[in-house]
């Protein structure tokens, strides 16, 4: 019986510790990437959050235009409202606070960390639950969750890095990608195991897996394949 009653006390106690442990901050729930439920064939919406970092993308389905609409900004929680305060400190940013705060002027905030109130937008209403995220900023704009950039989005921030000298792929996404070199680059079900389908000259995949002369990539399509390093670079 004493070695039972044990058992059942040291549950008791462990079992709380590792509710705790799994319960997440505001910020965490926000972290990820989150598309726009209002998105079409031609128009896409995306928000991109890193810990406090966060970048919003919206374009349409035009690859040569890498002018779209691109938004670095700093997100997290803090306690004021609008209007109650003139300036906000970067630091007052937290993983919890009553207020979602956006900070979408980053050169504004000085050298001691302090930025105009009107230069950051805190939200009449934030709600977030790691899978749905709604922001009313004057206007309700609605997200749901997803896994991983879609292909053509993908393409376009990388060409748009390139462009800006910027590598927002690894900053935001932790990921590798590479861009087909090759006029033309088959996919591979293993290595020297060729499928039908074709990678074209520009086409941007993501690399899981690298195996000696071989990377095997994601490049959009159900299952992922393999393709020969010398074709991507």
């Amino acid at each position: 019986m004493k070695k039972t009653f044990l058992i059942l006390v040291l549950l008791n106690y462990i079992c709380p510790i590792k509710a705790q442990d799994k319960e997440k901050s505001k910020l965490d729930l926000t972290q990820g990437i989150w598309e726009n439920i209002m998105n079409t064939e031609i128009e896409h919406s995306f928000k991109i959050l890193k810990g406090t970092k966060s970048l919003g993308i919206s374009h349409t389905n035009e690859y040569s235009n890498l002018d779209f609409y691109l938004l670095e900004s700093i997100e997290g929680f803090q306690n004021y409202r609008y209007e109650d305060v003139d300036s906000i400190n970067i630091d007052s940013l937290n993983e919890n606070g009553k207020y979602f705060t956006s900070i979408i002027y980053k050169e504004e905030i000085n050298k001691n960390g302090w930025v105009k109130i009107q230069y950051c937008i805190v939200p009449e209403y934030f709600e977030c639950n790691g899978e749905n995220m709604s922001i009313n900023g004057g206007q309700l704009v609605e997200f749901v969750k997803i896994n991983k950039l879609p292909f053509i989005t993908l393409k376009l921030l990388y060409k748009r890095g390139k462009k800006d000298n910027r590598n927002y792929i690894e900053e935001y996404l932790n990921i590798k990608v590479v861009e087909i070199t090759a006029p033309t680059s088959t996919v591979y079900s293993l290595p020297d195991k060729p499928t039908a389908i074709q990678l074209s000259k520009g086409d941007v995949v993501t690399v899981i897996e690298e195996k000696g002369e071989w990377l095997k990539v994601d490049y959009g399509a159900d299952n992922p394949g393999w393709i020969k390093r010398e074709d991507a670079k």
